[in-house]
């Protein structure tokens, strides 16, 4: 797909994440801006089981989708994650969570970017495309704390956004909060809000509300609801399958499925040129809403607690987005 100019491309980028001309000159004057910040970029598992995981992530992977869920975390905990979006967009994710008395402290730092534009002006004039630079950057720095033999999470951050898109560049604190109840062993229930108390809505605010069950340590499901400032909501679930360390001696192994429901029915056509899509037959009109991922945790590696996990995610003929995570606990 030939990127002619700079705001096509990003509209390109988010057609999943936001309605068309949510990028103008004048953040305020748009729906949303920092709509970047609705990729689950920090936790692979919450992307593939349908971008859903209020209620379940905790660490390093709950610091962007619910903080509360940091306050699970009984060991210190280290992760770095790679994003890679379709249209040449990626990133990187750094996060790190300490356990200090009854509570916990985390902290994260998130960059994306893209490059080789074919830039063009309103003309259609090529331009020089080194003047070109996308830069989208966010840090928070989130405390939490258990309550009643950990049934009850509390969690809040504070969160520095930083959006450079050549034509919009600003600076924006927001501030995100949570809560995790787990009133029965194999339910958990969780809601939280994101980028709230933004200025001239600089950065879209979201909300998460579900719940997840656990039949058994092999098979857990979970339903979730997510609105954003800049469209309508909608529902997300997934299902997660294990396989116990005890049985496979190695590690134990996650197999991760999930859907998202888009509010306009967005279908991306079908793919002809991602030999990865095409291997899995995930290249059709179909496949879009689907996600899928794979997790391997072990805690017999160098004696830490170590896990690998990847996301893949069609998007039609856009292409895929893919995520890998590794985590450490010590």
């Amino acid at each position: 797909m030939k990127k002619e100019n700079l705001l096509l491309t990003l509209l390109c980028i988010f057609p999943a994440l936001c309605p068309p001309m949510s990028y103008c000159a004048d953040p305020g004057a748009g729906t949303a801006g920092g709509v970047f910040m609705k990729i689950p970029t920090g936790s692979p598992r919450a992307q593939a089981l349908g971008n859903c995981g209020v209620s379940l992530v905790e660490g390093t992977e709950a610091i962007t989708i619910n903080p509360a869920g940091v306050a699970a975390s009984q060991m210190r905990e280290a992760a770095f994650a790679h994003m890679s979006w379709f249209q040449d967009y990626g990133g990187q994710y750094f996060a790190y969570v300490h356990p200090v008395g009854q509570s916990v402290i985390g902290m994260n730092y998130a960059a994306y970017s893209i490059e080789g534009f074919d830039a063009r002006d309103s003309e259609g004039i090529p331009q020089y495309s080194q003047d070109i630079r996308v830069s989208h950057r966010y840090a928070a720095l989130s405390f939490a704390k258990g309550f009643f033999m950990e049934r009850l999470l509390l969690g809040v951050s504070a969160k520095g956004v930083w959006e450079d898109n050549y034509v919009t560049k600003y600076r924006s604190m927001v501030f995100d909060g949570g809560v995790a109840l787990k009133p029965f062993r194999k339910l958990s229930l969780g809601h939280s809000f994101a980028n709230s108390f933004t200025k001239h809505r600089q950065v879209v605010t979201i909300s998460r509300t579900g719940g997840a069950f656990a039949f058994n340590p092999f098979l857990t499901t979970l339903l979730e609801y997510k609105k954003y400032s800049d469209r309508k909501g909608g529902f997300g679930g997934g299902v997660e399958f294990n396989l116990p360390e005890e049985m496979l001696q190695v590690g134990r192994v996650s197999i991760r499925t999930g859907y998202v429901q888009f509010s306009g029915g967005e279908k991306y056509g079908r793919n002809y040129d991602d030999k990865t899509l095409d291997t899995f037959g995930l290249n059709t009109v179909s496949s879009s809403g689907w996600t899928f991922g794979i997790g391997l945790f072990t805690a017999q590696a160098m004696g830490f607690g170590m896990s690998l996990d990847y996301t893949l995610v069609p998007y039609g003929a856009l292409g895929k987005a893919s995520q890998f995570m590794i985590k450490a606990q010590f």
